[in-house]
């Protein structure tokens, strides 16, 4: 007989609990929720079995039928829905409308950021779509456009004027809020800003002499000083007393540099010329800066004393550049003077503030925090930073705290052009500062502040915005082959040229020639300067300014200059017939001209053995003959001097067991076409890139 079966009884535990749904009570409890243990329960786990039903020794207790999902799991399954696969990741993909701003020089973690996406998997993207770079590496505009299509999002890169806006929005400083709310009865007229630009030995600096030292008012007078950069002067006009700045700077060169930073500071040019010489080849220069300024001109025809002067003649000339003088039923004054004699100065400062009076609204409001820019500046090694700024509205204090550009500090002490201190300085007023943590650029804008510490965030994000503004790729300007497009998107109505020639009969005979070609009502092509000798950068700047392309017929760049063009985007083109210069900006305008290609060789290298492999396809093991093999590029494969594979990609490139961007000559590596794997030992693999070829 069996020995009766002893029933122990259930070890003592908590009071029975409610089991969670599917599971069962802890043993020695009462059955849960979901169901207890079975009838007659075990010495097992009596919890949460997962299997179902089990004997009374096992796992007992009825079992879950499927896990809940935690709410992190269903919120990455759902963005895994609604985000498709591109390069073997996942990434938010847009509608195709959706608009994201950045910054110049973003990199793809900023574009991570907008999007809520992974900048890992950003890319991946990218390399997939054949461009290589790292999650912080600056890019250019182009290259995010590549990836905003991939991923149905419209790029668009924030202009260096709005990008300014925003940062200073940042800070509650709304300049524009400020502009609107400056009603007529707080507005007072300020004194002109004037910039003498000419030829040189033309006579600027004597007749800024001759200006600087006649009818000035008791207080005012002394010599210019070298380094202020402007000075501003005071006499009688009409019964009044008027006053007039000057900028002086060295000629047009400074005039474009500034306006190539977005500095508006010259309301007047006065354009001097020589009577005994004539219009020449800087004056033309000078003229073609101002006009692209949208400035007023004053002409001082100078030196009228000498012998061999001819004051009409010169009159006469500049009617061919589009500045008729008054008395030939024209707009603008022309004042024959004598710098070295002082003849006609007071007549000349007259007619300033006639074209002033007559063209300008020159007014700003005094009683608010200052705001101006940076003439110049230099580092001095007893006073540290100077800075030459020219007040536009409000009134500058010593004391004041400013930021010009990625400089700030507080103003510790201000001088005029004849080194006295200067307390405050108002609209149009240039001043020397001193306090500046370092030394701005030609062009800067500086404001105040409330507080040095704010000035401070202020300067270190313009120096961080400009840091990965230069690490970027070049920025791309307009160009011949994408002008047609420029147009149909809206962005540019006229094409802007520069015309730089070995003579000025062959300049003028282009010039004349390409106004002439029929480009119908919705675009206009204008000729923004022309002039004979090398492109120097001068003409690059006025390009990177006016978005102008540069067109050389019969010269070259001078040194560096390529270097800088390329660095702005300015497209430069080079021809030595006229015919094709002519022909291919009428095709532009007509929205016909196509980049021209050429085949450039990399490298090649010879295949010494094949390696097979399931995943990649045929290996070949190979050593670099010649130049250099890149992952990426295109290839062809030779043997015995036929071409056997035409259009391939060298997909995979590695030394030993290790990736590589390229493997120079001397070297072995492994190769991989894709594939391609009709590869022998012998055979000969050519690399090569497409690259625009340069019309001549």
């Amino acid at each position: 007989m069996m020995p009766n079966r002893i029933e122990r009884p259930a070890p003592a535990g908590r009071p029975g609990a409610p089991g969670r749904p599917g599971g069962a009570g802890r043993p020695g409890g009462a059955p849960g929720a979901g169901g207890g243990a079975p009838a007659g329960g075990g010495f097992g786990k009596g919890g949460r079995g997962r299997g179902g039903t089990q004997g009374a020794f096992g796992k007992g207790g009825a079992g879950r039928g499927k896990q809940r999902k935690s709410k992190r799991a269903k919120r990455q399954e759902l963005e895994q829905m609604s985000a498709p696969s591109l390069g073997g990741v996942t990434v938010p993909r847009g509608d195709g409308n959706t608009v994201v701003r950045l910054r110049r020089g973003s990199s793809i973690t900023d574009f991570a950021d907008k999007i809520e996406a992974n900048p890992a998997a950003l890319v991946t993207v990218l390399f997939h779509l054949g461009e290589m770079a790292t999650a912080t590496q600056s890019l250019d505009e182009e290259t995010f456009q590549l990836l905003g299509e991939e991923l149905g999002y419209k790029i668009q890169v924030v202009s260096p004027e709005d990008e300014e806006r925003e940062l200073l929005d940042s800070f509650d400083i709304d300049l524009e809020a400020e502009l609107e709310a400056e009603g007529d009865e707080v507005l007072e007229k300020r004194p002109a800003v004037v910039t003498v630009m000419g030829h040189v030995d033309h006579g600027k600096t004597r007749l800024l002499d001759a200006i600087r030292n006649s009818n000035v008012v008791e207080g005012e007078h002394g010599g210019i000083t070298q380094h202020i950069g402007a000075y501003q002067i005071a006499f009688e006009h009409e019964g009044m007393q008027r006053k007039i700045t000057f900028i002086d700077t060295p000629g047009h060169e400074a005039f474009t540099a500034m306006r190539a930073r977005g500095a508006k500071v010259t309301d007047i040019a006065i354009l001097v010329v020589a009577a005994d010489d004539g219009v020449m080849p800087q004056t033309v220069e000078a003229l073609n800066h101002a006009q692209a300024a949208g400035v007023p001109i004053v002409v001082a025809v100078n030196k009228i004393d000498k012998e061999g002067a001819n004051p009409d003649k010169i009159r006469g000339q500049l009617t061919e550049y589009g500045l008729v003088p008054e008395e030939y039923g024209g707009d603008t004054m022309f004042v024959d003077v004598s710098a070295r004699q002082h003849l006609n100065i007071d007549e000349l400062l007259s007619a300033v503030l006639l074209t002033a009076d007559a063209a300008l609204d020159l007014r700003a409001n005094p009683n608010k925090d200052a705001r101006g820019i940076a003439i110049e500046a230099n580092l001095d090694k007893g006073r540290g930073a100077v800075a030459t700024v020219l007040v536009q509205s409000g009134t500058l204090h010593v004391g004041d705290t400013i930021v010009a550009g990625i400089a700030h500090g507080r103003v510790r002490a201000m001088f005029d052009e004849n080194g006295e201190p200067v307390e405050a300085a108002d609209p149009s007023r240039p001043v020397q500062v001193l306090g500046l943590s370092t030394v701005p650029r030609a062009g800067d804008t500086f404001l105040v502040t409330d507080d040095e510490r704010t000035a401070r965030q202020i300067a270190e994000k313009r120096e961080a915005a400009d840091r990965n503004a230069a690490l970027a790729k070049r920025r791309k300007r307009i160009s011949l082959e994408d002008f047609d497009k420029a147009v149909a998107e809206g962005k540019v109505d006229t094409l802007n040229l520069i015309l730089k020639g070995d003579v000025s009969g062959a300049v003028e005979a282009l010039e004349d020639s390409l106004l002439k070609i029929d480009v119908g009502e919705d675009v206009q092509l204008r000729v923004i300067h022309r002039g004979v000798g090398a492109i120097t950068q001068n003409d690059v700047n006025l390009a990177t300014v006016d978005n102008a392309i540069i067109i050389g017929f019969n010269v070259k760049p001078a040194e560096r200059v390529a270097e800088l063009a390329d660095r702005e985007g300015v497209d430069m083109r080079f021809y030595s017939v006229i015919y094709a210069a002519i022909d291919d900006i009428e095709l532009a305008l007509k929205g016909m001209l196509k980049p021209e290609y050429e085949e450039a060789q990399l490298g090649t290298a010879e295949v010494r053995e094949i390696f097979r492999s399931s995943k990649f396809g045929n290996i070949a093991g190979s050593i670099v003959r010649s130049g250099t093999i890149r992952r990426n590029s295109k290839a062809r494969v030779t043997r015995d001097g036929n071409i056997i594979g035409e259009n391939l990609t060298v997909e995979s490139l590695k030394r030993f067991k290790d990736d590589a961007t390229e493997v120079r000559e001397g070297f072995e590596c492994g190769i991989g076409l894709g594939s391609f794997n009709d590869l022998k030992e012998g055979d000969i693999i050519e690399t090569y890139e497409m690259r625009e070829k340069p019309r001549v």
